[in-house]
């Protein structure tokens, strides 16, 4: 993620430091002799946000490396040599680098012996997929769209208003068939939709609209892991505030 920013705060070059957050839960196991892989990103992102729930959930340990978005320290040079597309989340695994949070939550899955969020079978993997990539391909579009445009000092027009809607209206269809996006079970998709409609939600006030889309929601935020998201969105709110549109 990057953000698009009017009249903002003032280019500040920080050397970029190191940060240890060790997520807890329950699921999953973890080999504790490797070194922790190191995450590079900002809460405000929900693309961040998505890796560090689904790290938080399967219990494994990063290295977090806060990347500050609103001091553009996503451009400096020492994060460009990381990643030239000069967005976040990043993932270092010793000298490898995964730089798109749906192939990196994806990875994560693949690391633990657990398939609670990602399992084997090739149709529930499908199913999952499907969903990630509606994530990247229609509502986190939307989503960037419109918080570069608040933080332009513009308000979403109706038109994007409109189709994010419509995005929501494709969700709820499916969570009235089940209580999951891919199925009867919690999976990677669901944090993943998640942590971008609640970006969304503080800007276009859409949820409420969809009864199963509600009950979903609801349902996630009741999870330990959830805290991640919720702690996230102050951070989007506190800039929010700063830079409202007049």
């Amino acid at each position: 993620m990057s953000i698009v920013r009017c009249n903002m705060l003032k280019f500040t070059s920080i050397k970029l430091t190191r940060h240890y957050s060790k997520f807890e839960c329950k699921e999953g196991q973890v080999n504790s002799a490797k070194k922790p892989p190191i995450l590079y990103g900002d809460e405000v992102s929900p693309p961040v946000r998505f890796v560090m729930m689904t790290a938080a959930h399967l219990n494994i340990q990063l290295d977090f490396h806060p990347i500050d978005l609103f001091k553009s320290e996503h451009k400096m040079d020492a994060f460009n040599q990381i990643n030239p597309l000069q967005k976040v989340p990043v993932l270092k695994v010793d000298k490898d680098v995964i730089c798109d949070s749906h192939a990196i939550a994806m990875y994560l899955c693949e690391t633990t012996k657990s398939e609670d969020l990602y399992p084997g079978s090739a149709l529930a993997r499908a199913k999952i997929n499907q969903m990630l990539f509606y994530n990247a391909t229609t509502l986190f579009p939307i989503d960037s769209f419109i918080l570069s445009e608040y933080f332009c000092g513009k308000m979403p027009s109706g038109v994007k208003v409109d189709e994010w809607f419509n995005s929501l209206h494709y969700l709820n269809t499916a969570l009235s068939v089940s209580p999951w996006l891919a199925g009867d079970q919690m999976r990677i998709c669901d944090f993943c939709c998640a942590s971008t409609i609640s970006s969304m939600e503080t800007v276009v006030n859409g949820i409420k609209k969809f009864v199963y889309l509600k009950r979903w929601m609801d349902e996630l935020e009741k999870l330990p892991c959830f805290e991640i998201n919720r702690r996230g969105l102050e951070r989007l709110k506190y800039f929010m505030s700063l830079y409202k549109p007049n």
